[in-house]
């Protein structure tokens, strides 16, 4: 792939890495982060709902989930990631 390139995908969710990360994080709706054009889909939209909807049924948030796999630095990562996000939402 040259530069800028993006490897082949059937769906693809476009946005800032704070928007994604208060999104993953629940402190952000989809819905009005797309309609507001923060939030880009293309390709497999059905594939893209299927997603939605998995995080949504988790009984926690996906970001701990993740950081509580990788331990204490997990963890600090997760809180140093959401204040960078909350800081660029400002």
């Amino acid at each position: 792939l040259h530069p800028g390139a993006h490897p082949p995908h059937d769906a693809r969710i476009t946005a800032s890495f704070a928007v994604l990360m208060r999104m993953i994080d629940a402190d952000a709706d989809g819905d009005a982060l797309f309609f507001s054009r923060d939030l880009e889909i293309s390709g497999d939209t059905e594939a893209i709902v299927s997603l939605r909807n998995a995080i949504d049924s988790l009984d926690r948030r996906l970001t701990e989930i993740v950081a509580n796999l990788l331990g204490p630095p997990g963890r600090i990562g997760l809180g140093l990631l959401r204040t960078y996000a909350q800081g660029r939402h400002r």
